[in-house]
């Protein structure tokens, strides 16, 4: 979050950025474990090798953003995937995978090898949407149905 808040300006006449404002990425450096300056450098002057040489390449604005957004989406993914590790091997009871934390995908999409956290967030609003569906047209018409006193078998929807 906060590397999303961090600001970039183009400097005039030229193809670099420029910080505009260090403390989001104060912060943020904090939060990796290194040192701002560091990671500054390395989002404004990337190291690439170029033959048998290393050199520092400047970036402008919209590349530095770009490079922002991928590092941010590798971390969640990082993250995400050692919690669902950690939380499985927790909850493993001597035999591997016998128990783990599994999401449920809507029949008819993209049927991944692995999913990550974006797909959670994906998966998690498609549950609560039909929970949602579920309650307002079945739960809350037998209600109705209560209500008025009309004669129906009651059916368990969870």
């Amino acid at each position: 979050m906060h590397f999303g808040n961090s600001q970039w300006k183009q400097r005039p006449r030229e193809e670099q950025a420029e910080t505009d404002g260090t403390e989001e990425c104060e912060k943020v450096a904090h939060l990796l474990g290194v040192e701002a300056a560091d990671l500054i450098k390395g989002l404004l002057k990337p190291r690439i090798k170029v033959g048998n040489e290393y050199v520092n390449k400047g970036q402008n604005k919209d590349q530095v953003i770009n490079s922002i957004g991928a590092l941010s989406k590798s971390i969640y993914f990082r993250v995400f995937t050692w919690l669902v590790d950690r939380v499985n091997v927790t909850l493993d009871v001597k035999a591997k995978r016998q128990y783990f934390i599994g999401v449920l995908d809507i029949a008819g999409f993209e049927i991944f090898e692995f999913n990550g956290f974006e797909q959670l967030c994906i998966n998690y609003t498609n549950e609560r949407l039909q929970q949602f569906f579920n309650h307002h047209m079945f739960v809350l018409e037998q209600e109705e149905y209560k209500k008025e006193g009309i004669q129906w078998t009651f059916i368990d929807f969870g």
